[in-house]
C-alpha cells in the first residue's frame, strides 16, 4: 500500500494524533479502574466500562498507527485518571472524557478532510464514543432518579 503523501502541516496533524491516542490511553485505563471499583455493586455497568475499555484500546491503536503511517512516533503522556468507588461520580467522569472527546474528533474531521484514512478512523472512533456517551448518560439517569 503507498504512504499518503504528507499534509501541509504534518506537525500539526501529528500532534492531533498523538493527543488522541493518549486521550484514549487515559479512557482505558480510567474505565479499566471504574470497572473494578464497580464490580460489586454493579455487574452490568462494569461489563459496560469493560467494553468501553475495549474499544478505547482499539482506537488507542488505531491512532498509533496512523502516527507511525505518516512518519511520527507515539509520545506518551502521564494519564490522570479518576479513581473513584462512587458510580455517579464515575459515570460523570467518564461521560467528561467522551463529551471531550467527540468534540474533539468532530473539530479533526474537518481540519483533516483531505485524508480518507484519517477521516475513516476518526469516523469510526466518534460513532463509538457517541455510543458510550449514550450509555453513559443512560446508567448515569437511572443512578440519579
Amino acid at each position: 500500500m503507498a504512504q499518503p503523501s504528507p499534509p501541509k502541516d504534518t506537525a500539526a496533524m501529528l500532534d492531533a494524533l498523538n493527543g488522541n491516542m493518549n486521550g484514549e490511553f487515559r479512557a482505558v485505563l480510567q474505565y479499566i479502574c471504574h470497572r473494578i471499583s464497580a464490580r460489586n455493586q454493579d455487574s452490568m455497568l462494569a461489563e459496560s466500562f469493560k467494553s468501553a475499555a475495549l474499544d478505547e484500546m482499539s482506537h488507542m491503536l488505531f491512532f498509533s498507527d496512523l502516527i507511525s503511517r505518516y512518519g511520527g512516533t507515539p509520545i506518551f503522556e502521564e494519564w490522570k485518571v479518576d479513581q473513584s468507588s462512587d458510580i455517579i461520580t464515575m459515570l460523570e467522569t467518564d461521560l467528561q472524557l467522551e463529551k471531550e472527546a467527540r468534540e474533539r474528533y468532530t473539530r479533526q474531521l474537518e481540519l483533516f478532510k483531505e485524508f480518507s484514512d484519517v477521516t475513516m478512523v476518526l469516523t469510526q472512533v466518534l460513532a463509538d464514543e457517541t455510543d458510550h456517551e449514550e450509555t453513559f448518560e443512560q446508567y448515569l439517569e437511572k443512578r440519579r432518579t
